[in-house]
This record gives C-alpha cells, structure tokens and sequence, in this order.
C-alpha cells in the first residue's frame, strides 16, 4: 500500500508503530551532499521522521541499509571528484587517495544512525541469493532491496525508491 508524506493522517500514527528507513531517505536526512541535491524532498522526509519520533514510532535501520548508504556516500565522493578534477580516478586509486576523508563522512552518517534509529541485523545466505535470481523479473528490486525485504518482511518503509513498488505487501511512505 502506497502513502504519500504530505497526505498521511499523522493523527493515526501511534508510538506502536514502526518504521524502517530506506537508504535514499538516511542519505536525504543525514548525508549533506544528498540534502543539498534536492532540498524539497529532504525537507519533507525529515519533517515527516520529525513527526514520528516525536510521537515515539520505532525507527529503524537494517545492516543492509548501511552498508549500501557507505558505498552511496563514497560513490558520490567519487563521482565530485571526477567532475572536478582534471584527471579522473578510479575507485580503487580514490579510496587510496581521500580515505580519511570518506571515512569521516561514512563515521558521521554511522554515528547519526545509531544514535536515532533501532540497527536491525540482516543475513545473507545462499538460499536468499538463489531466490533474488529466480525472482529478479518478477519485480523491481535491486539485491539490497530484495534481501532487506526477505530479511524484513510486511514492513512500513519510507522511501524513495520505486522498486519496492512491486510488492503489495510492504506498505510505502514516500512523496
């Protein structure tokens, strides 16, 4: 089921409730770069996630998450470097050249996720793997997504991304 942020009766959302964060959504709440990239939809989710903490609703994170928002943070380094550089590096020669650098923001973001939301553990096994591959054309998801929802399964989700779209069983908060 699909909710839209501005349209949502907050009225009816109670400190029972619980609701994970997709990684677009850390990354416009805590991650300047993403913020400054389009600050309507920043501003929107993080007043939306003001409202649920202050009416106690469970936030919460999964491992998959994380992992996915450190690789963002260091992909968009990259990509800012490259765009302003006048010779062009790779991933590899990247992290060798501004890892404290990456490693402060990727220690902000962790540090902020920690101390707001509820980190949920998540697996990977090879049975999950196997069914993302036999599954992969009857929806939308990317591996980070299919396995968070595997690992997560009829959750609230704020995001915004459309490949949890496909699966009428997750109920979407999203503009």
């Amino acid at each position: 089921m699909l909710h839209n942020i501005l349209t949502t009766d907050r009225t009816k959302l109670r400190p029972s409730d619980s609701f994970f964060l997709d990684t677009n959504v850390i990354l416009y709440l805590h991650h300047p770069p993403s913020t400054n990239s389009n600050p309507f939809i920043a501003e929107n989710y993080s007043n939306f996630v003001a409202h649920l903490m202050k009416t106690g609703c469970t936030l919460r994170v999964s491992s998959f998450n994380i992992q996915e928002a450190f690789h963002v943070v260091e992909t968009i380094a990259l990509n800012d470097h490259n765009r302003n550089a006048s010779l062009k590096v790779k991933r590899k020669a990247f992290r060798r050249q501004h890892r404290s650098r990456i490693s402060m923001e990727q220690e902000s973001l962790w540090s902020q996720m920690k101390n707001n939301y509820t980190i949920e553990n998540a697996i990977i096994d090879r049975t999950m793997l196997e069914s993302f591959i036999k599954n992969y054309t009857n929806n939308y998801y990317d591996p980070i997504d299919y396995l968070f929802t595997i690992n997560h399964p009829s959750c609230n989700i704020i995001t915004t991304d459309s490949d949890f779209s496909s699966d009428s069983s997750l109920a979407l908060y999203t503009l």
